[in-house]
C-alpha cells in the first residue's frame, strides 16, 4: 500500500448501547466499520481523522 494514499468516506449514527454511541463507516473503496464514541466525551465528532498506526513508528 503506497503511504501517501487517502480514502474518504462517511460514518453514520446507527444506535447507543449502554456507554457508547455506534457509528457505521463506509467508504468509496468499500471500507467499511464501526466506530464507538464514549457517551461522557464533548459532544458527537463531526469529522474523525484516522492515521495508519504502522507509520507512526
Amino acid at each position: 500500500m503506497s503511504d501517501s494514499k487517502e480514502i474518504k468516506g462517511k460514518f453514520k449514527y446507527e444506535k447507543d448501547s449502554k456507554r457508547y454511541h455506534r457509528f457505521k463507516i463506509e467508504t468509496d473503496e468499500g471500507i467499511v466499520g464501526n466506530i464507538y464514541v464514549p457517551k461522557d466525551s464533548e459532544g458527537i465528532p463531526k469529522k474523525i481523522i484516522l492515521n495508519n498506526a504502522a507509520n507512526d513508528s
